[in-house]
């Protein structure tokens, strides 16, 4: 070390690597993460003009891994002499724009706002299946940041413990399951099949019952689970153990947050229609409602989602979501992604360390992008404000009009999902179809002219049918019970000549079903298309299946146009051009009325529609300059906080830990840099002609969060102010001198 090299072994070490590179790797690592410790190895063979071998790699790894720990340690002292210290000090303070909450602030619905989803690209190979033999390593490399599995394992039975305690208390057996029902067949269906099934459910594979959340067995760890706020900040990770996406881990993670903060947020989950109901029935039920927490379904996924679920769940019809999109996770794991070839075969503890270092990095780059977040934002609701209040004057709607368009709409579609396609005559209908094929079998098996095998081909048909006419008969009993329908719908029957008229609409909804599937299908491959890290193989695959689903939807299309015109009341044809411009996937709903019910409504005529669109987007904007102008008050005050805090703390090191002074002062020189550019964009930001924020920093709201004792914020003779004030000043030809505090 006093040579500024770390040698590959504690003892007689023949390698040894100069601190020099190993930063250097590091901080190549960082920006490339696919960079891995056997290409950085090789590199450094082909400099030197060595052999490369394998061992030089794992020498290497020695040296990085000691490194990292020195670096570990001395980020430990600098957070005790800062007193950046405490229980999940890390979560609450890491954002200033979401949790520096200054007094007198305007007050938000939701303080901060998360994005909570899974990702499976960072799978851990289970080292029992790998060859040779597992060295142990008792290191844990995970900072404060993870959720432990035993912590996690305490959510396991809150799904089937919260559908249990909702159950509805009937006569009719519980257990009577229909045989045609594709959910059934499970495996472990008993544990785990008490999950909502919904539209929803078969657009998004982690919205499935439990027990179809399966990981292949190779893996150990599956994935991670992450919560991160609007930007982009890690606020809390948990591993994914042999499973797929769990309503487990988005439950921790709603109650971990809700132990480090205690206050009402806004989260984003792509299947929050089904998580909602699992987390209000849950343990965690009373507690959320009573900090106010609410959930989303985000921007981009919420198009895929059934019209109803928008309305209900969509972002942008909560009041107080702004103009986030809650699809924050996404961008957080294409970054992560690349971390994927390093790690499945790694160690445990080489994983975390990864994932611990390309977080922690990601974290600095986040921050250093606050400015730009902001002003970005800040431009983009502002023309969003200019032009849709243009575009408003041209209609004679007022603002409470949309309003009641919303819920007009919202009741009709929930009226409309709890009867649909004459559910009670098509399971008659089933029942029927069993009792006739069971009244067509000969009962009286007549030996004659009959071998034996053909004899046991019609018992078997007639057990079978026999077993399924009888369980149709308690699947009808059981609706009918449910359903309180008290004299059976013979076959002229009046309710029954009803509903056998819708049935005649399946093969319209099925046509329906399969266009929208089919560009659901399509959108998703157009999105992976375009992403990065893809191989040439796989992008010529995704280009054949795009031409095939060209042709698959035009064939679609050609069916839904020859039922659409067979209905009582024709509906207009489709074309090609229709679909591939249909703004979202919702717009199917609108075709699935058949009974003429849409014609007088007002929110049905498209030209509303897009009026209506336009009038929430334009209230989302509106909320966004609200918590634009919050952040900024944040952001400055951090700035100004930090100007203050970090010179005291500096001189006070260089009095009695000389070293430790001057990594602070290293560090506190690029925060200058990046808070320099911060006030730059804020500056911008103030010059735009619709800014309606403050000017000034302020104060902290809560005193206990200082970094420093109170008695450095004693400033009599105002010389603290005087240096806050020259720092503003002289930001821009370089870093604070912090030798004249």
């Amino acid at each position: 070390m006093t040579c500024g090299c770390i040698g590959s072994s504690p003892l007689q070490p023949t390698v040894a690597i100069t601190i020099r590179t190993l930063e250097a790797y590091r901080q190549t690592h960082r920006v490339c993460p696919r960079l891995s410790i056997h290409a950085e190895a090789k590199k450094l063979c082909h400099l030197h003009g060595v052999r490369y071998g394998r061992y030089l790699a794992e020498q290497f790894r020695v040296a990085y891994d000691v490194y990292l720990e020195l670096l570990q340690r001395v980020s430990l002292r600098v957070s005790q002499a800062l007193g950046h210290t405490g229980p999940n000090w890390r979560a609450r303070n890491l954002c200033p724009c979401c949790h520096y909450k200054v007094q007198d602030e305007p007050k938000l619905r939701f303080p901060f706002e998360i994005a909570l989803d899974g990702n499976n690209s960072a799978k851990f190979v289970d080292p029992a299946l790998r060859g040779g033999r597992e060295r142990q390593d008792p290191r844990n490399g995970r900072s404060d940041i993870w959720i432990d599995e035993e912590y996690v394992d305490r959510f396991k039975d809150e799904v089937k413990n919260a559908r249990r305690s909702h159950r509805p208390n009937t006569s009719a057996p519980a257990d009577i399951v229909d045989p045609d029902d594709p959910w059934i067949y499970c495996e472990n269906e008993d544990q785990d099949s008490n999950e909502p099934v919904n539209v929803c459910v078969d657009r998004w594979r982690n919205a499935a019952p439990e027990a179809r959340k399966r990981m292949f067995s190779v893996f150990q760890k599956s994935g991670i689970f992450v919560a991160v706020c609007r930007h982009g900040f890690l606020l809390s990770i948990c591993n994914m153990v042999r499973s797929g996406e769990l309503m487990k881990y988005p439950l921790v993670t709603i109650n971990k947050l809700m132990d480090v903060f205690a206050e009402r947020f806004l989260y984003g989950y792509d299947i929050k229609c089904a998580f909602h109901s699992i987390l209000q029935r849950s343990s965690l039920g009373p507690a959320v409602q009573d900090l106010g927490i609410e959930g989303v379904v985000p921007g981009f996924h919420g198009h895929a989602h059934n019209r109803l679920c928008q309305v209900q769940h969509h972002s942008k019809f909560m009041l107080g979501a702004g103009k986030e999109d809650f699809e924050t996770c996404e961008r957080t794991f294409s970054e992560s992604n690349a971390l994927a070839p390093e790690i499945q075969n790694s160690t445990e503890f080489h994983r975390h360390q990864a994932l611990d270092e390309h977080f922690c990095f990601a974290d600095q780059d986040k921050y250093a992008a606050l400015g730009t977040f902001i002003f970005r934002n800040y431009v983009q609701a502002l023309e969003c404000i200019q032009a849709h209040d243009e575009f408003l004057r041209l209609f004679d709607l007022a603002p409470e009009d949309f309003e009641s368009d919303l819920n007009d709409e919202r009741d009709y579609l929930q009226k409309a999902g709890r009867w649909r396609l004459g559910d009670s005559v098509e399971v008659e209908s089933q029942w029927e179809t069993a009792q006739h094929e069971f009244n067509q079998l000969d009962l009286r098996v007549i030996p004659d002219g009959f071998t034996n095998k053909d004899i046991a081909n019609i018992r078997r048909r007639r057990t079978t049918a026999q077993n399924k006419m009888e369980l149709k008969g308690q699947v009808v009993d059981d609706f009918e019970i449910r359903m309180g329908i008290e004299e059976r719908w013979m076959t002229t029957h009046p309710e029954r000549v009803r509903a056998q008229s819708r049935i005649a609409n399946v093969q319209y909804h099925k046509a329906l079903d399969d266009v929208e599937r089919l560009v659901v299908m399509r959108l998703l491959e157009l999105m992976k298309l375009q992403m990065s890290g893809l191989g040439y193989k796989l992008r010529t695959q995704i280009a054949k299946a795009l031409k095939t689903r060209a042709t698959a939807i035009r064939n679609a299309l050609n069916r839904y146009n020859k039922y659409a015109a067979q209905l009582e009341s024709p509906r207009p044809p489709i074309t090609w051009e229709q679909v591939v411009e249909f703004s979202q996937l919702a717009e199917f709903d609108l075709l699935r009325d058949t009974d003429n019910q849409l014609q007088d409504k007002r929110w049905a005529i498209p030209r509303n529609r897009q009026a209506s669109a336009k009038y929430f987007d334009l209230q989302r904007c509106k909320e966004e300059i609200v918590r634009c102008n919050v952040e900024i008050i944040r952001l400055r005050t951090k700035i100004q906080d930090d100007t203050l805090n970090f010179p005291v703390v500096i001189a006070q090191l260089r009095l009695s830990d000389p070293p430790l002074a001057g990594e602070v002062q290293r560090r506190w020189d690029h925060i200058c840099s990046v808070n320099y550019f911060h006030l730059s964009c804020i500056a911008q930001i103030e010059a735009l002609p619709g800014y309606s924020g403050g000017r000034a920093a302020g104060t902290r709201a809560d005193i206990n969060e200082r970094n420093v004792d109170d008695d450095a914020y004693d400033d009599p003779d105002g010389e603290q102010q005087t240096l806050m004030e020259d720092f503003f000043e002289q930001l821009h030809d370089g870093p604070v001198d912090t030798d004249e505090v």
